[in-house]
């Protein structure tokens, strides 16, 4: 004669019920991070801010830059010099078929002038030092203001503790004047005049100069591309930027925005 098995209590079944969809969820998210970098100091602090979010970090240099980075959710680029074709070219394919691309600080830089493709794929256009209207000029080791020309947006306002508000006039782009929120980056560097060639992006972040003597809508950005999307941030020349906890919680959010 079979024995008939037991029934499992109804309180077991009911957190079985609820468990199962938080195990599906905790597999799905998206937290496969590659880093893209020639420099590590700066890249290692970023490393560490993300691995204590939750996320699982590689890491490469150019030479060890595989073909087909599909099996990552994100991938940031930080690559001084001037980079090889190759390069340029996976970067953009992982972006145009579906994937996140954060460009941080040097990925728009005076080196990428020899990079036409790169400069081409970011809507980007650099001119030399001695441009009469928009000359390349690296300002060092000064203290400025990221300003949130965008306040409604998730990356822009989701746990961010914003420092004073600051007038903004941009030199170029009379579209943003106001007075808006902003955080200060402190002992860094910034870049003048990255000039936008197109209008497919969305402006997050403009920098306003401690004397307001510069302001630029260039901080931030994101754009799509193909199927993917690229995202931009000046900020990134210190080790310090990185521990600044306003700035690592623009790139989490970055990670944690949903575009859908």
């Amino acid at each position: 004669m079979s024995q008939k098995l037991p029934t499992p209590p109804f309180k077991f079944l009911l957190v079985l019920i609820v468990l199962i969809p938080i195990s599906i969820s905790v597999f799905a998210q998206k937290n496969k991070v590659l880093i893209v970098s020639d420099t590590w100091p700066e890249m290692d602090v970023l490393a560490n801010g993300l691995k204590e979010n939750g996320y699982i970090v590689s890491k490469a240099n150019e030479e060890e830059l595989e073909s087909d980075l599909s099996g990552f959710d994100f991938v940031f680029m930080y690559v001084h010099v001037t980079h090889a074709p190759r390069t340029t070219q996976v970067l953009i394919d992982y972006t145009i078929n579906g994937g996140s691309l954060v460009v941080l600080h040097h990925g728009i830089s005076s080196s990428k002038m020899k990079n036409p493709e790169w400069l081409d794929f970011l809507g980007i256009q650099l001119y030399p030092r001695d441009h009469q209207e928009y000359p390349w000029k690296v300002l060092a080791n000064l203290t400025y203001s990221m300003v949130n020309l965008n306040p409604g947006h998730f990356i822009t306002s989701n746990g961010i503790e914003y420092e004073k508000i600051t007038p903004f006039k941009s030199e170029y782009e009379t579209i943003y004047e106001g007075e808006y929120s902003a955080f200060q980056l402190v002992n860094t560097e910034l870049f003048l005049n990255q000039r936008f060639t197109d209008d497919q992006r969305t402006i997050l972040y403009g920098f306003r100069t401690e004397d307001g003597s510069r302001v630029q809508p260039t901080s931030g950005w994101y754009c799509p591309k193909g199927k993917g999307m690229v995202f931009y941030y000046q900020a990134g020349h210190e080790e310090l930027d990185y521990q600044n906890p306003n700035f690592l919680q623009v790139i989490l959010n970055t990670l944690e925005w949903d575009p859908s």
